[in-house]
């Protein structure tokens, strides 16, 4: 039985040095250079063991997504410290969570690969990942007061960020706002927390 334990506790080890590994390979190169050998080689491991734990490069990516590893806001930790709230922090915690969101997606070039190999191959993993969860979240927090239809809001102001960060790597400007400096950033921002307290419906 102490056996079991130990082989599982090793294989647990030894599947998050995997997962780290894809993530630094995605930060590094780019998702078009994953594969089993560049990912074996930086987790230090045999690629048996991808094909074991993963099947494929597929599967592999499709844990990395689930594992949450690439943001913030997707860890089960994230969620378990959401408290109870009132009606009125509501509109804080969905701002804060907001800003957060932003902030992952801009400091997190990986995060952004993915985004964009998700919109390259089609394949809906990644948003699988985060409309489940970002499901959990907002059930947590709670509908906002005097709007009758928070998710809606909630997607919509995140097709913004996705959108805006996506475009930072490759284009300075949306119309006047500098998608390079944090003060462009500020100014999004302030307009994410204006609709969010603001809003009525």
């Amino acid at each position: 039985m102490k056996v079991d334990k130990v082989k599982k506790r090793d294989r647990e080890r030894t599947k998050s040095k995997i997962l780290k590994a894809v993530g630094e390979v995605i930060e590094q190169h780019g998702t078009e250079k994953v594969g089993v050998n560049l990912i074996a080689r930086t987790a230090g491991v045999n690629k048996v063991l991808i094909y074991r734990y993963f099947e494929s490069v597929d599967g592999l990516m499709e844990q990395y997504v689930r594992s949450g590893e690439y943001t913030s806001t997707l860890s089960t930790d994230y969620i378990d410290n959401i408290p109870e709230l009132t009606p009125e922090e509501r509109k804080k915690a969905l701002t804060s969570l907001m800003h957060t969101f932003t902030n992952d997606l801009r400091q997190r070039k990986a995060t952004r690969d993915l985004l964009r190999w998700e919109i390259g191959t089609g394949k809906s993993m990644l948003s699988d990942a985060r409309n489940q969860i970002a499901t959990r979240i907002l059930s947590k927090i709670g509908d906002l007061p005097y709007y009758n239809d928070t998710s809606a809001l909630i997607a919509f102001i995140s097709a913004g960020i996705y959108f805006l960060t996506i475009s930072s790597d490759y284009r300075e400007k949306m119309l006047d706002v500098d998608l390079q400096t944090d003060e462009g950033w500020k100014r999004i921002e302030r307009v994410i927390d204006s609709i969010i307290s603001d809003v009525r419906g």
